[in-house]
């Protein structure tokens, strides 16, 4: 068995249990309610090993699996970490923090698969770095753009409603 099938199944479980643990310890008690995004997180990166990826320039780049493990996993991750720490700010803001976790989730992953090159735990090529930055990229715009047009349809619905239920008009 290859070593990837145990990361498959090591990191979404190891978070799933980390990361509810360490906001609750640092005081953030509604991460139970958003816990669900959490683990459809989990379950993305899982399947995301298993799932076929188009060749691209000839080449293997494993580019679904950065699509849907890299990108749309930490998309997930990171609605479930704004929800549960009642996080607020700019748009702009909210953009570039997705963006810096995807970064950094994935700057973490090419390291990983260095080192796993060179100790010989597996043997893949380390060509297709630039393929799995923009996979990873797009999957997690993907979500932001979809979090955004969700947040401003919540935002629309609730000015209806106070106007609605305001005795001043």
């Amino acid at each position: 068995m290859s070593i990837f099938h145990y990361i498959s199944v090591f990191v979404p479980v190891t978070l799933a249990f980390a990361v509810p643990y360490v906001l609750r310890h640092h005081g953030f008690t509604d991460e139970k309610k958003y816990r669900w995004l959490l683990y459809c997180a989990c379950v993305l990166f899982f399947i995301s090993w298993y799932l076929p990826s188009p060749l691209i320039e000839g080449r293997d780049t494993s580019f679904t699996t950065h699509f849907v493990g890299g990108g749309l996993f930490t998309g997930l991750l990171w609605i479930y970490l704004v929800l549960a720490m009642r996080w607020r700010a700019h748009w702009l803001v909210m953009a570039f923090s997705v963006f810096a976790l995807v970064s950094a989730l994935g700057c973490v992953n090419e390291l990983a698969e260095l080192f796993m090159v060179k100790v010989g735990l597996a043997h893949i090529t380390l060509d297709d770095t630039n393929w799995d930055i923009l996979a990873n990229t797009l999957g997690a715009a993907a979500v932001w753009i979809g979090w955004v047009f969700i947040r401003s349809g919540v935002k629309k619905d609730v000015k209806k409603g106070q106007r609605a239920h305001d005795p001043r008009h």
